[in-house]
């Protein structure tokens, strides 16, 4: 491998994105978590398949070398086969898999993957409206009215989090009020049935504004299309019908979303997406909506403290659809004890029983949802040789199998962060601190690639000159670093002080190495010296939160993301998080050196050896 060829951030190469809706499908190759190297939006009237749309999109971009997929896609999946609600597209997830040449092909609901996008929200992409603090650990609970209405939950779980597939948005809606049971009628005459969807989503608005606007005799358009409606209902002279329906429209959702957090229990909050409301947040903002969130009789004091935000992230579908498929990638590790003995029996399975373990060893977690007929199809295998495979290894069957497997990928990916509490009793703050730590590196053992270890140990390897760059605490782990790799004989020196890494940055070429040490990834001296150092073609190994800006400017990522209050504590589990990955790069790099630094070290003996006998004369 040359290092001078690495460019993609994640390891395992670009990785394919597909948000699809009713009209259009967004897609993105990313390169690193919310690093999009290219992305696109296809008319899906234009594309006889979803799979001709993915063929179209790649060939755009030159048809990069693509691995790994998921696709966010707004209707329930379940099983192989998928049909989308309002569009006649329909596809074998499996058979597009293969088709496209893909390891992995995740298919996911629109609302599962905005929920796991929540573990990557920013602070200024939610907008708080009403509520009080969010419970640490609660469920959260997602809501989102668009062309339909989406309803999720991002459940913690241990050390990580998963998703509630739902299709709650099609429970029965109650009229609160006299206006409110005209439209409920409305729908019940057009469809049979009144759910949450058919009046809080696009046609729902619109369903509303045609009610409403029929006891004017006229005087208003009887139909108007939902952005219309929104549009007259905000206008500096507004028409009086529209925005009536607007404000029912935000209140229906508040009563909703008051269910959804009572069903779930939501203490961590309630999080309304979908691509309506970001729209409108001013109006939404002083509407019913919380006034009617909140309006549930004896439970309504609970309710009070729940926050709901509106999420304003851009790309949400994407983002989530990307979390997803960083979980599912890192997740396998979990069940190592399994699969190592899978891995050591390789050889005395027959041949069609390999076939099975080696597709349970490329993806364990496909096993926990996927049918045995599907696990058959999938090996090109009969059923009964998938449950010989299980025998084989000692279990009564498949069942029995994913019972040990998915005990084995509960402590998986993410990281369980708890606030440390001034007001906590001494036992109960030192716990919290040590289970963040704990917490922390079982995180980091999961998420870090062997590709980006294997990546950084040749680029320092191979180094002419290896400078290293630390401020703040980040600091004190760069001068480790020099003493680390200089007892190896590599040619390393740490700066930490940023007028030196401004100077020496501009000197560096081809040949050296740049290693960078961020708690946060977003020091502006520092990034300007790594994008001098670039100038000069010299390489970067970045040891930052993945989406920090270093981490865009760099050849390599060693990912250190872990949530602390910066302004109060000295990030302390992020400075342990990376002396561990620079201990695992010094053993690596040992190894590789073992002969050159065997050498030395009898040097040394022989000196000291030849100095102790001068002094015995």
């Amino acid at each position: 491998m040359n290092p001078h060829e690495l460019s993609v951030v994640y390891p395992d190469g670009l990785r394919l994105l597909a948000d699809v809706g009713a009209s259009n499908v967004r897609f993105a190759l990313e390169r690193a978590p919310d690093d999009y190297s290219a992305s696109d939006v296809l008319p899906c009237a234009e594309h006889e398949t979803l799979e001709d749309a993915v063929r179209v999109f790649l060939a755009r971009q030159g048809n990069p070398a693509v691995h790994h997929a998921a696709f966010s896609l707004p209707n329930p999946i379940a099983g192989d086969h998928v049909q989308l609600t309002n569009h006649p597209w329909s596809f074998s997830v499996e058979a597009m898999r293969r088709a496209l040449g893909l390891k992995t092909l995740l298919a996911i609901n629109d609302y599962s993957a905005l929920a796991m996008g929540l573990t990557r929200l920013e602070p200024s992409e939610q907008v708080q409206v009403g509520g009080g603090e969010p419970a640490p650990g609660g469920v959260q609970g997602v809501i989102g009215p668009g062309s339909g209405l989406g309803v999720s939950a991002l459940i913690p779980v241990q050390d990580r989090y998963v998703t509630l597939a739902s299709e709650g948005g099609h429970a029965s809606y109650a009229p609160q009020d006299a206006q409110e049971a005209l439209v409920v009628a409305a729908a019940q005459a057009r469809y049979g049935h009144a759910s949450g969807e058919r009046l809080i989503s696009a046609s729902g608005l619109e369903l509303i504004y045609e009610t409403l606007a029929a006891r004017t005799g006229g005087s208003v358009p009887a139909q108007l299309g939902a952005p219309e409606v929104s549009a007259r209902a905000l206008a500096e002279s507004p028409c009086p019908v529209a925005r009536e329906a607007l404000a029912m429209f935000c209140a229906m959702l508040g009563t909703v979303a008051g269910n959804v957090a009572l069903t779930l229990g939501s203490t961590g909050g309630i999080f309304v997406g979908g691509g309506i409301v970001p729209k409108i947040l001013p109006f939404f903002a002083q509407s019913a909506f919380r006034a009617r969130f909140e309006q549930k009789g004896r439970f309504s004091r609970w309710l009070q403290a729940i926050p709901t935000w509106v999420v304003v992230a851009p790309r949400s579908a994407l983002r989530g659809a990307s979390a997803f498929l960083e979980d599912h990638l890192t997740a396998d590790h979990g069940a190592e004890p399994l699969l190592d003995d899978v891995r050591a029996a390789l050889q005395k399975l027959s041949t069609s029983e390999r076939l099975v373990a080696n597709d349970l060893l490329s993806a364990p977690r496909a096993w926990m949802s996927d049918p045995i007929a599907r696990i058959a199809d999938r090996c090109g295998v009969s059923t009964p040789t998938v449950l010989r495979f299980c025998r084989s290894m000692g279990f009564k069957g498949l069942s029995d199998f994913k019972l040990r497997l998915g005990a084995g990928l509960s402590g998986t990916t993410k990281v369980t962060h708890r606030s440390v509490s001034a007001e906590a009793p001494t036992a109960e703050r030192m716990a919290t601190i040590l289970n963040n730590s704990i917490s922390a590196m079982i995180a980091l053992r999961d998420r870090l690639h062997p590709q980006a270890f294997e990546q950084a140990v040749l680029l320092l390897a191979t180094a002419r000159r290896i400078e290293v760059y630390g401020v703040g605490t980040a600091a004190l782990v760069a001068e480790e670093a020099q003493n680390k790799f200089g007892r190896l004989g590599l040619q390393a020196v740490a700066r930490t002080d940023a007028q030196l890494q401004s100077i020496t940055a501009a000197f560096l070429g081809a040949d050296d190495v740049l290693l960078v040490i961020s708690n946060s990834g977003a020091i502006e001296p520092i990034n300007e010296a790594v994008t001098r150092a670039r100038r000069g073609s010299a390489r970067v190994i970045a040891m930052c939160p993945q989406r920090s800006e270093l981490a865009r400017l760099a050849d390599v990522v060693l990912p250190v993301d872990h949530p602390e209050d910066r302004q109060a504590l000295v990030p302390m589990v992020s400075r342990l998080m990376q002396t561990v990955i620079l201990d695992v790069l010094v053993s690596d790099l040992a190894l590789q050196r073992r002969e050159l630094i065997g050498r030395q070290l009898a040097q040394q003996d022989d000196q000291r050896y030849e100095t102790l006998s001068s002094h015995s004369r």
